[in-house]
């Protein structure tokens, strides 16, 4: 699993610089098609608890209008088909959480207040009930561990890095984790041990804060190695710069402290990709999610030799956030409106096949953000 702090268009943007997320599906309309407004909801009450799993995904849906209005904020838990659940709502968006993780085994949410006193609150997805209280320290929370989300992770700023520490979810201090170069943690599925970037690549920690290795990377910068997600049981994909370079390059980083192997190549800015992020095998081939001009997100595919081609994804603006990958599928979280409104779609980019789960209104934020199930594909950055 995957937690973090910092949001992806911060990490585009600091990467760019250094040289640069219902009701039943609505009746009648096809799944191809989009929606052209946001259905009524049923509540929670009607979620199948037993099937939720690979392929749902929680949204927190924002009906103020782009660019700092206010208006009502629903939390939906969206299934694979489409139907969409409302868990939570709140009248004003300016004081209602920010949704930051989904618990791996699906029954949490975390979310951290920032109206007043910074607060952290844990909702119990199933029965409404909701923890709320502030971390030692005033410590930011992060993420839940794994395998089933009983602890919190949070981090405190420490010199450039960041000092974390694991927490009850009631929010007392459990254990301190050590220190984080980039203040990104991304646990192993057993919940046993978690990988951080160092100055040298990553290294990986018990859940006792004990080191196990360092993972070095070759011929990457200091201090610029991030873990992105398990690529497989045994082995990491991480994002890294090279030296004196601005656009990351992916590498797969063997837990065991084997050599690592690098999944893309070094970049030019002339090819359009301006730093590789994230990737996805899926049947039709290896796709990337990279880096673009004026911090927008784009998806690549790699062909065997390392050369890429853009992948376009319809009545979207250009800017495509992969969040994971099912079968042939990437689900992406893209703005739809020149104004800014954000929507959720699964999307086949081999056959151009589209099933929209939200298709925003243009005078709406949209799908702010949204978090599949845990899964190994889940987007990482």
């Amino acid at each position: 699993m995957r937690v973090r702090r910092t949001p992806l268009s911060a990490i585009v943007t600091a990467a760019l610089s250094a040289v640069l997320l219902t009701a039943a599906t609505t009746a009648g309309v096809a799944a191809a098609q989009p929606e052209t407004k946001l259905a009524a909801s049923t509540g929670r009450a009607s979620v199948p608890w037993h099937r939720v799993g690979t392929g749902w995904v929680l949204t927190q849906y924002t009906s103020a209008a782009p660019g700092g209005g206010s208006g009502p904020e629903t939390l939906y838990l969206i299934s694979p088909g489409g139907t969409r659940y409302q868990l939570a709502r709140w009248p004003n968006s300016r004081s209602a959480p920010q949704l930051l993780a989904w618990s791996p085994d699906g029954q949490r949410a975390l979310f951290q207040v920032f109206s007043g006193q910074d607060r952290t609150e844990v909702l119990t997805l199933a029965t409404g009930q909701v923890s709320t209280f502030v971390l030692p320290g005033a410590a930011s929370p992060i993420g839940f561990t794994t395998p089933r989300g009983l602890n919190i992770i949070a981090g405190q700023p420490s010199g450039v890095g960041t000092s974390l520490a694991r927490y009850s979810l009631a929010g007392q201090l459990l254990q301190r984790l050590g220190y984080s170069a980039d203040g990104q943690v991304l646990y192993a599925p057993s919940g046993l041990e978690f990988l951080t970037g160092t100055s040298r690549g990553l290294e990986l920690v018990s859940n006792g804060g004990a080191l196990i290795r360092n993972l070095p990377v070759p011929r990457t910068s200091a201090n610029s190695c991030n873990p992105v997600r398990w690529w497989s049981s045994g082995t990491v994909l991480a994002s890294c710069l090279p030296p004196n370079s601005g656009t990351p390059q992916l590498w797969l980083v063997p837990a065991s402290g084997a050599r690592p192997v690098a999944l893309t190549p070094p970049r030019r800015v002339s090819s359009g990709d301006l730093g590789d992020l994230d990737a996805w095998t899926l049947p039709s081939g290896l796709y990337l999610q990279s880096a673009g001009p004026c911090a927008v997100l784009q998806i690549f595919r790699q062909a065997r030799n390392g050369s890429i081609t853009l992948v376009t994804v319809p009545r979207t603006n250009g800017d495509n956030r992969v969040l994971t990958a099912l079968g042939s599928r990437l689900l992406i979280q893209a703005p739809t409106s020149c104004a800014g409104s954000v929507s959720l779609l699964w999307f086949n980019p081999a056959t151009g096949a589209e099933q929209w789960l939200i298709q925003a209104p243009g005078d709406v934020v949209g799908a702010s953000v949204a978090i599949p199930f845990y899964s190994r594909e889940n987007g990482g950055i």
